[in-house]
C-alpha cells in the first residue's frame, strides 16, 4: 500500500524511465491470524478492482524461515507513473458504494478490519529490470505455494556488478542445470532498504534444500566476485507464496490447484 512521500514518489516517476517498480509492502500479521489476513486481502483486492486501477500484478508472501515481517506484498507496476496513478481506495469506495446496505456495511467492516493489519507497516520501493536482472525456467506455473528466497545485501562498488556476480555465480548456472524455478534481483529507491535484493524461487523446501545442499548448482569463478561485493551485514529471508493477482482487473488467486 502507498503511504510514501508524494513528492519523492513523483520525482521518482521521472527518473527511472520505462524501468518497472515493484512496491513492497511489510506487515506484521500474528503467525495465528495469517489466514484470517488473506481472506480479509482476498476480499479487498476483489472489491478493489475497476477503472483507476493500473498495477500490473500483485504477489503475497508468507514468511517461513528468518528473522523478518510475516507477510510481504510485492505490487508490480510497469512504471513509476502507475505507481504513483494507482487509486486503490477510490476504486473501492466507488465499488462498495454500489452495494446493497447490508453488503455495504459488511464490505465496510471487512476493510476496516484489513487495514488493521497494516498498523506499524513499512513500505520501500524497488526498481527491477526484467530483462538484464531476471532469469528463469520456461513455461513456469506460479500457481502454486513455491518458496521464495530474498536476500538483502548491500554493495561496495555498484549494485549492478554485485547482481552481475549474483546471477552469473547462482542464478543462471541454477536455473539452467538445477532445481532453481527463476532467479534475479532488484535496486533500491524509496523507503528503508537494502541497496540490492537478490531472488531465488524453487517449487518446495525440499528443491531448495537440495540447491543449497552439497548438489547444488553454483559457478564458483563468480563466488569471489559476489562476496568481495559485499558490504556490512547482510540478511536472507524464506518465504512461501500465497496467491497473486494477474492484472489490474484480475481477481486474487489463491497459490495451489483448487484455488
Amino acid at each position: 500500500m502507498k503511504l510514501l512521500n508524494y513528492l519523492a514518489v513523483m520525482l521518482f516517476a521521472f527518473s527511472v524511465n520505462a524501468q518497472n517498480v515493484i512496491n513492497q509492502t511489510y506487515l506484521d500479521v500474528p503467525l495465528n491470524k495469517i489466514g484470517e489476513f488473506v481472506d480479509l486481502h482476498e476480499k479487498v483486492t476483489n472489491a478493489s478492482i475497476g477503472e483507476g486501477r493500473t498495477i500490473a500484478r500483485s504477489f503475497v508472501y508468507r514468511h517461513w524461515y528468518g528473522s523478518d515481517h510475516s507477510i510481504m506484498i510485492s505490487d508490480i507496476y510497469a512504471s513509476a507513473e502507475d505507481m504513483v496513478k494507482d487509486d486503490i481506495w477510490t476504486v473501492l469506495g466507488a465499488n462498495i458504494e454500489k452495494l446493497p446496505e447490508d453488503e455495504k456495511k459488511e464490505m465496510q467492516e471487512t476493510v476496516a478490519k484489513w487495514w488493521g493489519y497494516f498498523n506499524n507497516h513499512t513500505d520501500e520501493v524497488r526498481v527491477v529490470d526484467w530483462q538484464g536482472n531476471w532469469y528463469g525456467k520456461e513455461n513456469l506455473d506460479l500457481d502454486n505455494p513455491y518458496v521464495f528466497v530474498v536476500g538483502s545485501y548491500n554493495s561496495s562498488a555498484g549494485n549492478q556488478e554485485l547482481i552481475d556476480a549474483y546471477m552469473g555465480w547462482n542464478v543462471k548456472p541454477g536455473v539452467d542445470d538445477g532445481v532453481m524455478w527463476y532467479g534475479g534481483a532488484t535496486t533500491h529507491y524509496i523507503g528503508s532498504g537494502s541497496d540490492v535484493q537478490v531472488w531465488a524461487a524453487y517449487k518446495n523446501i525440499a528443491d531448495f534444500a537440495v540447491a543449497n545442499g552439497p548438489e547444488g548448482v553454483r559457478n564458483s569463478e563468480y563466488a569471489g566476485s559476489f562476496w568481495n561485493l559485499v558490504e556490512g551485514s547482510h540478511s536472507d529471508q524464506i518465504y512461501v507464496h500465497v496467491g497473486n493477482t494477474r492484472n489490474a482487473q484480475g481477481k486474487f488467486n489463491r497459490a495451489g490447484n483448487d484455488n
